[in-house]
């Protein structure tokens, strides 16, 4: 779990030369994860090796819980897209970049 992550998150694929951005909006958290391999057989679109190699990130609210009184609304989005790696270089800020994954 990462708090108050910006915005805008890149993660970077060097072997394929590609970034995934994934912005976000109304959720200021983020959640990096993987199921490893005893959850990984319990998704069917999932092959059971293919863990190894998968890494879902997801915008979140963790630190303060959204929490809505009866017929309150609230409206968070979250949009990915894929990007050649070049798209990103000089645009982020590299203290608010995730790193360690590739």
């Amino acid at each position: 779990m990462y708090l108050s992550t910006p915005t805008k998150i890149a993660i970077i694929d060097h072997e394929k030369k590609r970034t995934y951005v994934l912005r976000k909006e109304g959720m200021p958290d983020a959640v990096v994860w993987n199921p490893w391999d005893k959850k990984a057989k319990a998704l069917p679109d999932l092959g059971n090796e293919d863990y190894k190699t998968m890494l879902c990130v997801d915008s979140a609210a963790i630190e303060t819980a959204i929490i809505l009184k009866p017929f309150e609304e609230w409206k968070g989005r979250q949009e990915l897209s894929t990007v050649s790696s070049s798209y990103c270089s000089g645009q982020l800020d590299p203290r608010k970049v995730l790193h360690g994954f590739s």
